[in-house]
């Protein structure tokens, strides 16, 4: 009888799957007992949807780490450019300074090699200044020390033509001075004062000072008398000192000038100046070309 039964059940079972139908409702009885498929084939359903699901989730992880990865490469790849770049890129190169035609011009007249005694450099000045009106015609010698270094010379000079510079004087008193500490404007060329005010003068050391217009006992700006001192300044009468690279800048007249006049200005400044640290001499008109000059005994 129960060999009949489950003739029967595989038969219908069969018929159901060619069917299409689930297998569920099929019951079997064993031994008196109930036997129930479903939770068999539920338990591998389950199983396999687990296993489906590990799987997946490996392929996300494996999917994100080459993610991660080619980022990674690719940030790697845009540094290395970068760097590669940075090493390649060539140096910026200073502007260069565009000259006119007219200054290429009169330099064409200067040798640049070579040093020209003093009536030959006037003369020269004279050819090569480019501008409309009476330019200056300026000096610029430099001094340098036994070692090389830069030296520091400043004195009062009286040039013996006019030079046709207006050189304004100013001697400080307390007016004067506290104008100037609340400004912080020092328009004059040369300041002047008495030793008795200097401590008063000292306050405006760090206005003064680095303008090159502080009071000097050397430069002939501290005075006793202090009236006198600006006449002769303003007749004529000149401050000269050297820079921070020891050169001196001095104006010695107009290229309108005569060339006698402007020979012996040059001379009075030259013969101030100690001979064995002169470095070089150059001349020029305030526009137009630097010539050499040499120094002669």
């Amino acid at each position: 009888m129960a060999k009949q039964k489950l003739d029967e059940l595989i038969s219908e079972s069969e018929d159901a799957l060619k069917k299409g139908e689930s297998l569920d409702k099929f019951e079997v009885e064993h031994h008196g007992k109930v036997k129930d498929s479903q939770p068999k084939q539920k338990g591998k359903v389950a199983e396999k949807i687990k296993k489906e699901k590990q799987e997946a989730i490996k392929t996300d992880e494996t999917e994100d780490v080459k993610e991660v990865g080619d980022i990674e490469e690719k940030k790697k790849e845009g540094k290395d450019k970068k760097e590669s770049k940075t090493k390649t890129a060539r140096p910026k190169k200073g502007k260069t300074k565009i000259r006119s035609k007219k200054y290429k011009q009169v330099k064409e007249l200067v040798d640049a090699k070579q040093k020209y005694n003093m009536d030959e450099a006037i003369e020269l000045v004279k050819k090569t200044s480019m501008t409309k009106f009476d330019g200056n015609v300026e000096v610029h010698v430099r001094l340098l020390g036994k070692t090389g270094k830069p030296e520091s010379v400043r004195g009062l000079l009286q040039y013996p033509y006019t030079t046709g510079k207006k050189t304004s004087v100013i001697i400080l008193n307390d007016k004067i001075i506290e104008e100037i500490q609340k400004t912080g404007k020092a328009g004059a060329d040369i300041y002047l004062t008495t030793p008795q005010d200097m401590p008063k003068v000292g306050k405006l050391a760090k206005i003064l000072g680095p303008k090159g217009k502080m009071p000097n006992p050397k430069a002939g700006t501290i005075s006793d008398n202090p009236e006198k001192t600006k006449k002769d300044l303003e007749a004529g009468q000149t401050e000269y000192k050297t820079d921070k690279y020891g050169i001196i800048h001095q104006i010695i007249g107009k290229v309108s000038g005569k060339k006698e006049e402007l020979a012996e200005n040059f001379k009075a400044l030259i013969s101030l100046l100690p001979k064995e640290k002169i470095a070089s001499i150059s001349i020029s008109a305030t526009m137009g070309p630097g010539i050499k000059v040499i120094l002669t005994k």
